[in-house]
């Protein structure tokens, strides 16, 4: 082989390899999207709080379930951001946080909100959590009305919280 086919060569693995890594890593991506719960359908139940059970469901009530991961801004803000609603608003929908990469979330339960903690991260990737923050907006028969990622001003979750999908 001459010189001219071997750069030709490594040119080709150089291009190549670097292709197939991102081609195989988007595809994992998309398979763990692919098991998010979609809109229209019966929200998964979580796991419990601190005995492993399942939480009940908040019947005639919507719940807002918000994934976030331990250290993340965009997660605390937008945390703040619905809890502050939930309070102004009086209790009109419940708040469940799952926080991925801690053992103790610092949303503490007080009937209103809820925290689960996700230390492994395996509940996150049963929902197929990619960006965090995730948010389900989730009526009071369980089914899902709206699904976002990202932080948003307050203005912008209240009226996700008034009108669902279409809000945002």
């Amino acid at each position: 082989m001459n010189r001219r086919h071997l750069a030709l060569a490594t040119v080709i693995v150089a291009v190549l390899a670097p292709l197939g890594g991102l081609l195989w890593f988007e595809s994992g991506i998309r398979a763990r999207q692919a098991q998010r719960p979609e809109v229209g359908a019966l929200f998964p139940a979580l796991p419990g709080l601190a005995d492993g059970e399942t939480l009940p469901g908040s019947p005639g009530r919507p719940r807002v379930v918000t994934f976030a991961r331990a250290g993340c801004g965009n997660c605390d803000r937008t945390i703040t951001a619905l809890r502050r609603l939930a309070r102004s608003e009086g209790p009109t929908f419940d708040l469940i946080a799952v926080v991925a990469g801690s053992d103790s979330p610092e949303l503490d339960g007080d009937g209103i909100h809820a925290a689960i903690a996700d230390p492994d991260g395996a509940v996150s990737r049963r929902f197929g959590v990619v960006h965090v923050p995730l948010v389900f907006l989730v009526d009071g028969q369980s089914r899902i009305l709206a699904v976002t990622t990202g932080e948003r001003p307050e203005t912008a979750w209240r009226s996700f919280l008034e009108s669902g999908p279409d809000a945002l």
